[in-house]
């Protein structure tokens, strides 16, 4: 299973409002760096990172760039592959972000072969694979304590 990454799950580490979220995620990216699971995440999330920790949480550059070079360390791919006319007809059905729209709009995404982690329910409407950190940190731990 490959997973999404929602640009939530970058700003629960990077904001850490919450210590229990922020270790969900922060143990949900451990295993992404350490390929134990394989993830991506598109520009769409990434710019949508950038703007909330310039507008909403009023961080600087430099800051922001350091968020965003440590995304890069984690070995994400990038995944540009969102379906603008599909995307359009989802934003007008429901009622979501245009940006999640386009994000549920990947092919992978919209079919169920990836999952989407995240802690949007905006996405549950829409009828993609979501899940929580939480949910995945649990089965490695399960597949640890089995072996």
């Amino acid at each position: 299973m490959i997973y999404f990454v929602d640009s939530n799950i970058f700003l629960r580490v990077t904001a850490k409002e919450s210590e229990k979220t922020f270790e969900e995620c922060s143990n949900f990216l451990k295993l992404v760096k350490s390929r134990l699971i394989i993830a991506s995440t598109s520009s769409l999330a990434l710019a949508e990172v950038v703007w909330t920790l310039k507008t909403y949480y009023k961080l600087d550059k430099p800051k922001i760039v350091k968020t965003l070079e440590g995304i890069e360390k984690l070995g994400i791919k990038i995944t540009d592959y969102h379906n603008s006319r599909l995307a359009f007809k989802i934003f007008k059905k429901y009622n979501i972000k245009y940006i999640d729209a386009l994000i549920s709009s990947i092919p992978q995404i919209y079919t169920k072969k990836w999952a989407l982690v995240s802690y949007d329910g905006d996405f549950d409407r829409l009828k993609v694979k979501r899940l929580e950190p939480k949910e995945i940190n649990k089965n490695f731990k399960n597949e640890e304590s089995s072996s």
